[in-house]
């Protein structure tokens, strides 16, 4: 019985040996540019000057500095003249449907701050 299964053993193995076929090797892949080395070096010397979007502060949050038109002291004046405003601080969640009452809407007189 045991010469019997050994025997059918390996027949299939015989049999899926047989069927067995390698895959066919064609190599690394071929290149096929129509570009120059010196085209191709000049793009990638181009490439590595720009700003690269991987590297640590990009993710940050930070935003870069942008180029004012004004000037500081055009600034720290609307600013001083913001600060002293009567009504700087309205917001329309304090009211009725969100809604600033007109009278608070005009601008009252500007109290004079000491310097």
């Amino acid at each position: 019985m045991k010469k019997i299964q050994i025997a059918q053993g390996a027949f299939l193995a015989l049999l899926f040996a047989s069927n067995a076929q390698a895959e066919i090797y064609d190599g690394v892949l071929q290149s096929s540019s129509v570009r120059s080395r010196a085209d191709v070096d000049a793009e990638a010397a181009a490439v590595a000057k720009k700003e690269d979007p991987y590297r640590d502060s990009a993710s940050s949050g930070v935003a870069a500095p942008l180029g004012y038109s004004k000037s500081r002291d055009a600034v720290h004046a609307e600013a001083v003249k913001e600060a002293h405003s009567a009504n700087q601080n309205l917001t329309g969640k304090a009211y009725y449907r969100d809604a600033i009452p007109s009278q608070y809407l005009n601008q009252p007189q500007q109290v004079n701050a000491a310097k």
